[in-house]
């Protein structure tokens, strides 16, 4: 299964960046090789297009430090879960979602969208 955290930078022991969509990095991890890979976040005026990329290469699971509306709307419309990780290594966070102790989010985390009009 893929798992993808927005990152401070490109390793794991960085942390789980405090504002999803505007990670620095978005980390894909993958459970059953253990392997990861990195991925600049680029970032598009009013859109998530490097998000939808990521879900239809097969991203199940997603991991926040926060969400705003936008990306939590456009990653629930794909039917995919979203996970909460304040304060934590993205290991850490990892650790934690394969041992069930990570709270699933089921609306976002602020009220606003930053830089989106809606």
């Amino acid at each position: 299964m893929l798992i993808l955290l927005g990152s401070d930078g490109k390793d794991l022991q960085r942390s789980v960046s405090k504002r999803f969509g505007h990670s620095n990095y978005f980390i894909v991890y993958d459970t059953e090789s253990s392997k990861f890979e990195a991925f600049e976040n680029v970032h598009t005026k009013h859109n998530h297009e490097n998000l939808i990329q990521f879900i239809t290469r097969g991203v199940e699971i997603f991991i926040v430090g926060n969400i705003g509306p936008h990306a939590f709307d456009l990653i629930k419309s794909f039917n995919k879960k979203i996970f909460l990780a304040r304060k934590m290594t993205i290991e850490e966070a990892i650790q934690k979602y394969l041992n069930n102790e990570l709270i699933e989010l089921f609306e976002p985390t602020v009220k606003k969208s930053i830089g989106h009009e809606h």
